[in-house]
């Protein structure tokens, strides 16, 4: 049977990780095991939670992988949900409407930093490098804003 988790939660992330990374790579990373991680990704079982620095080293792991930082963004949303709790003006449209326009810029500057003319040519220098990735991160940002926004009126 598949355990409900909430929407924006460490343990849906932890399952996330579980998913994505090899189990070699979680060894390396905490030097616990899968199984360890399984538990403290069940809900119902509320005492075994993740260590603060197993979290940081999974979502190293996982940048490394090209598979994000998914506890890192639990924990924004977790956060940003209680800062919109705070300041409840914040609508669904407006959070869309940012999405497309960093989405939109996010667009321009992949294309632009691929195109012949550009600064490196055929090859992305590292600096066309952070451009897209501080486009990306906003991108990203604005998502789980979204995340937030949707889920601030139900109960956990």
């Amino acid at each position: 049977m598949t355990k409900s988790r909430k929407f924006i939660s460490l343990e849906i992330s932890l399952k996330q990780i579980l998913k994505d990374l090899e189990e070699g790579k979680i060894k390396e990373a905490t030097k616990k095991s899968n199984k360890w991680f399984y538990r403290c990704s069940d809900p119902d079982i509320p005492e075994d939670n993740i260590h603060h620095i197993d979290s940081i080293e999974l979502d190293k792991k996982s940048l490394e992988s090209g598979k994000g930082h998914p506890m890192l963004t639990a924990h924004q949303a977790i956060l940003e949900k209680e800062i919109i709790n705070l300041n409840s003006s914040e609508r669904v449209s407006n959070t869309l409407i940012d999405i497309g326009v960093n989405l939109g810029k996010l667009m321009e500057t992949t294309k632009d930093a691929t195109k012949i003319k550009s600064e490196g040519g055929k090859e992305i220098t590292i600096k066309e490098q952070q451009i897209i990735a501080d486009s990306i991160k906003k991108v990203e940002e604005k998502i789980t804003k979204l995340k937030v926004i949707i889920t601030k009126n139900k109960k956990d």
